[in-house]
């Protein structure tokens, strides 16, 4: 018996100590995960960077380890999708710090994601992420140049345009920007920053939108091999849209599963990524 519980007990302290190091490991390490996307609407090969949840998560002194890798990647643009901030702190200076460093590399898109819009001192961070010359996308698009002087339409939408409670009108700004967007630009590649995936699922995967760039789930929190995340927002338990590539055969789609954390429970199995998407 003796020897029984010695054994078990080194056993148990194995396992804490592994997952002890894994959850060090996804809040931590950075890594690198990259989507090819195919499209006849460009010629030429697009490569940018998405970004999100960050959380007030600093990786290095001002961010300088999240900074390099992205400048590791050249990308072409770079797309933040909201939750840069907790909206349960007064702090914003990881994102308003970061902000300036990424818009030396390359042009920045910012939509907004929930903790941005309840966030305490709403106002004054809008302020500031307009001042670090990020191009803020609150309902709003606009057409981005490649360097090979190709066309791409880059939009955020700020919330889904569809609640049951504002049917049949469905009179709002969300709305009234995604028709425009939808129809305006058509023949453009369009690129759509939604922070929350459940627009997808809700309404918008039948839509005339060629990719869809989220965060909002953090891959599911919890990732179990063979399984996949574990909880994430709106989708409860096991969700099926967590992270990674989705195509519904109109709106191809990307989840990040974002860089950090807004509750106590730990990120396990699931180390904070930047997403490099290359078309063509």
């Amino acid at each position: 018996m003796k020897k029984f519980l010695i054994t078990l007990t080194c056993i148990v302290a194995v396992l804490l100590i592994l997952l002890g190091i894994n959850i060090w490991y996804s809040t931590n390490v950075l890594t690198v995960n990259t989507y090819n996307i195919k499209t006849d609407k460009l010629n030429n090969k697009v490569k940018f960077v998405l970004i999100s949840d960050l959380h007030n998560k600093e990786f290095g002194e001002n961010n300088i380890d999240l900074v390099n890798l992205i400048k590791e990647q050249s990308p072409e643009f770079i797309a933040v999708d909201g939750d840069m901030v907790n909206d349960t702190a007064d702090t914003r200076k990881a994102v308003t710090r970061l902000l300036p460093q990424l818009c030396d590399i390359a042009p920045v898109y910012y939509v907004l994601g929930n903790h941005e819009k309840s966030y305490p001192q709403y106002d004054e961070l809008i302020d500031e992420i307009k001042e670090s010359n990020t191009t803020f996308l609150d309902n709003e698009m606009v057409s981005f140049t490649t360097k090979n002087g190709e066309t791409i339409t880059i939009g955020g939408l700020s919330d889904y345009p569809y609640y049951e409670y504002e049917a049949p009108e469905y009179d709002n700004p969300a709305r009234h920007f995604l028709d425009s967007f939808i129809e305006q630009e058509k023949d453009n590649y369009s690129i759509l920053l939604s922070h929350q995936p459940e627009t997808y699922f809700w309404g918008l995967k039948d839509k005339n939108i060629d990719l869809m760039l989220c965060g909002h789930t953090h891959g599911g929190l919890i990732r179990l091999p063979f399984v996949g995340g574990l909880f994430a927002p709106n989708q409860e338990f096991l969700p099926e849209y967590d992270m990674g590539y989705f195509n519904s055969g109109t709106v191809e789609m990307i989840i990040t599963s974002g860089l950090g954390n807004s509750i106590g429970i730990p990120r396990i199995g699931n180390p904070p990524e930047i997403c490099v998407i290359e078309i063509n």
